[in-house]
């Protein structure tokens, strides 16, 4: 069963955070997201950073759409492309899986923001524009990646908290007395489908959608051609447990994130993660070895709010799990 971190780290030293993934999750090795770098660093700047000629600036509120780059934004993509130098010199032509997580669009299109205050969620054209600049400038990096580290795998996880707010008409006006319409479920699949079009044609043969929320839109992701649904098992509900299965059956990928992230540094153990699989499974009725076949074992969600150490721990515990799990239930 394959292991792998999720979301975001503590710390502001890439290179180390990346060393440290590496040795926790040396299978499938997370691309370490650090906030406390700063705005440029966070799940928002790093999505920005990836915009194709559509300028972006930061202001008091937060990211907006603009006439020209700022200070800010050029500093989004200098970080990004020193990630990439680093990811480079780390892995020194050597095969490895490692999995780059950036935002998706439905996140993006609800926390970037136009000139007049509004988010772009607001806007049909801005938002679509949103969409197309960034698949067309995720797919420019995947594109990148595979040509400066040929013998890496790459896996694409498509960051998307906000989807299911985005969904259900949750997120909240500028002046935060209203709500925005919610976004019709087949455009938000297209987006996201054109945006894994682009990371198929780009040669990503594995690509994640990851939500720490409740309200997994699943067809949606099918729809969109999505191999991975990582989800954090805590916020499932009963509607969700059929199309887990379902999914699972289908031979996709199930991300599980089974190690709550919510308090901070309370670490779970190996063993109480594999009995909280145990309990899934049952609950499920799949077969034992589809589930570590097919299963990935996480946190929860990001963990940039606890300590390095408890984190580190946190991640070797999920490493150990998912050993744990292929010795109970393979076979």
């Amino acid at each position: 069963m394959r292991a792998t971190g999720i979301g975001s780290l503590p710390g502001d030293d890439f290179s180390g955070a990346l060393a440290a993934m590496g040795e926790s999750f040396p299978n499938l090795v997370p691309v370490p997201e650090l906030p406390a770098r700063g705005p440029v660093a966070g799940i928002i700047g790093r999505g920005v950073a990836t915009l194709t000629e559509l300028p972006v600036e930061l202001d008091a509120a937060g990211w907006r759409v603009a006439d020209a780059p700022d200070r800010a934004a050029r500093s989004a993509r200098a970080t990004l492309r020193r990630d990439i130098d680093d990811i480079e010199e780390s892995l020194a032509g050597e095969a490895a899986t490692v999995k780059v997580g950036l935002c998706g669009p439905l996140t993006l299109a609800a926390s970037l923001h136009l000139r007049r205050g509004e988010a772009v969620l607001d806007d049909l054209s801005a938002r679509r524009d949103v969409a197309d600049s960034l698949a067309a400038g995720q797919a420019e990096l995947a594109a990148e990646l595979r040509r400066r580290m040929p013998a890496v795998t790459w896996v694409w996880q498509i960051d998307e908290p906000a989807a299911p707010a985005v969904l259900a008409g949750r997120i909240p006006t500028q002046s935060g007395l209203h709500r925005y319409e919610p976004l019709d479920v087949h455009v938000a699949g297209g987006h996201t489908g054109a945006l894994v079009a682009g990371l198929r044609a780009a040669g990503i043969s594995e690509i994640a959608w990851h939500c720490c929320s409740a309200g997994i839109p699943w067809r949606m992701l099918a729809d969109a051609g999505v191999d991975d649904a990582m989800i954090d098992v805590a916020t499932l509900r009963t509607a969700d447990l059929d199309r887990a299965a379902e999914w699972l059956e289908a031979r996709k990928g199930l991300g599980l994130g089974l190690a709550p992230t919510g308090v901070r540094d309370a670490v779970s153990s190996a063993d109480e993660m594999l009995d909280r699989l145990l309990g899934l499974v049952r609950t499920l009725g799949v077969d034992p070895g589809l589930a570590t076949a097919q299963g990935i074992l996480t946190p929860a969600c990001g963990l940039a709010g606890w300590s390095q150490a408890a984190a580190s721990r946190q991640c070797s515990q999920v490493a150990r799990a998912a050993e744990l799990a292929d010795e109970q239930l393979s076979g």
